[in-house]
């Protein structure tokens, strides 16, 4: 069990969202974030890997301290985030795991590396330079995770100049090392596309640049490359961590399959967040009645119209205006007008006895109907993670255990 002051920093469970000033809020289920894990990890071992929790952007928007602290008394290997901030958030929480800047370090001191414990990715021999003159300087050593780029083009060292790496990487380490290569990992562009080819090439050319290192003499510890999509899937990729972010959370993209081949079950990944608010006003209303901000609405009927105090601010994007929906009484409700910064109108005329104090479920289920981030993510041709990272900072976590 969780000792009782370890979430002393949070709104507890016993929180009730009918006392915030702004009945705005995300609930977070500890419990289903625990399941998933689990489920992430039964997958790991079969193939023999150990898990490393990615909790960057606020751990996808759902408090990166918390769902951190489930995370390692759950068993979590590594911790991966993009930036030494995020990693800093963590320590100072008290989070003891191993941590991956899986964007590397750019304009901070890298004695920030040595002081809270962190361990870089690094795509170029420039980087190198860097971390060794600090190592010296410091009089320790900087253990560093190689990111080589097999076709995602954004950070990692390319294929073919890994020999020039190593080189450089062995005689900045010498007879006294300061540098450990202790890891070496790449990132697959699109790994639910059955149907294009570029995952097969992407492990290709990863297998080719790990058979160069054994020349090199280097075993580095750690071997990752599978994200949430791989993990489904039956890959044979050499690895010994697998990088997951997405599953934990309740989501993953959808897959693209060919003709006869069916696609990965995730039926059992729960999606961990709720996101709510609660109708702070109503009035009935004539039909032609314009709405909310350029009249972009005219009721075509005498209408009720429930004033929700949520809106672009907190992550309800402006473009589900006229077209979402929210459950509001176990029935959906169509969002009507403009979102606008702090409040949204929905239509609540088909749904009968509907009170000021009733709540509205932007993301999450009732008995029977569901909105979920990869819906709304459909709706805006967008992925789920940017949905969950758009709530907002203003909108309370309520952790429900």
């Amino acid at each position: 069990m969780i000792p009782p002051d370890a979430y002393a920093d949070w709104l507890p469970v016993t929180f009730q969202p009918d006392k915030l000033l702004r009945p705005t809020w995300a609930e977070i289920s500890l419990g289903a974030l625990r399941r998933n894990f689990e489920r992430v990890r039964a997958l790991a071992e079969r193939r023999s890997c150990r898990v490393m929790a990615v909790i960057k952007a606020d751990a996808y928007g759902h408090g990166a301290v918390p769902v951190a602290k489930v995370l390692a008394e759950c068993g979590a290997d590594w911790l991966g985030v993009a930036t030494v901030e995020e990693a800093i958030e963590l320590r100072d929480a008290g989070v003891h795991q191993p941590i991956l800047l899986l964007g590397g370090l750019y304009m901070s001191d890298p004695a920030d590396l040595l002081h809270y414990r962190l361990t870089p990715s690094v795509s170029s021999t420039a980087r190198l330079d860097t971390y060794a003159e600090c190592a010296a300087r410091m009089n320790a050593t900087i253990d560093f995770h190689l990111k080589i780029d097999t076709g995602m083009g954004r950070l990692g060292l390319p294929p073919g100049l890994l020999p020039a790496f190593i080189e450089r990487y062995q005689q900045l380490a010498g007879d006294a090392p300061r540098l450990r290569m202790t890891g070496v990992f790449t990132h697959l562009a699109s790994a639910e596309d059955l149907v294009a080819c570029q995952t097969a090439e992407q492990v290709d050319r990863f297998r080719a640049a790990l058979k160069q290192l054994p020349w090199f003499d280097v075993q580095p510890e750690w071997i990752h490359v599978s994200n949430s999509a791989a993990l489904l899937l039956d890959c044979n990729i050499p690895e010994n961590l697998v990088r997951i972010g997405a599953l934990l959370y309740g989501y993953c993209l959808p897959f693209v399959t060919p003709p006869g081949k069916r696609a990965p079950d995730t039926k059992d990944f729960e999606p961990i967040l709720s996101f709510k608010s609660r109708v702070v006003y109503l009035k009935d209303v004539p039909s032609g009645t314009p709405l909310g901000y350029g009249a972009a609405f005219y009721t075509r009927r005498p209408s009720r119209i429930a004033t929700l105090p949520v809106g672009y601010a907190d992550g309800l994007s402006r473009a589900l205006s006229n077209r979402g929906h929210v459950i509001i009484a176990d029935h959906y409700a169509r969002i009507v007008g403009h979102i606008s910064m702090d409040l949204t109108l929905v239509d609540v005329t088909d749904i009968p006895g509907v009170m000021v104090g009733d709540e509205a479920i932007l993301i999450g289920r009732s008995e029977h109907c569901s909105i979920t981030a990869l819906e709304i993510a459909t709706q805006l041709d967008t992925v789920p993670y940017e949905v969950l990272c758009s709530i907002g900072k203003r909108v309370p976590r309520i952790y429900i255990d």
